[in-house]
């Protein structure tokens, strides 16, 4: 098998639908038998939203000066 062919079947894969691990199967069935959060995990769904706000949602710099202004 030629170079060209291999990087054609590594990219042109199908994925996966509908599987889900046994990692997510157990955090889900964990996550369904004991809803109550602690602190810490309240405090890391927190954290992580705002990343995630910011990673969304960017708010651009304002520009003080053009770099060649007084060139």
């Amino acid at each position: 098998m030629n170079l060209k062919a291999l990087i054609k079947r590594l990219f042109k894969r199908k994925p996966i639908v509908g599987y889900v691990s046994e990692v997510d199967k157990f955090l889900a069935k964990f996550d369904a038998e004991h809803p109550k959060k602690s602190a810490s995990q309240l405090q890391e769904i927190k954290k992580y939203q705002r990343i995630f706000q910011l990673r969304d949602n960017p708010t651009p710099k304002e520009e003080k000066g053009k770099i060649w202004q007084d060139f």
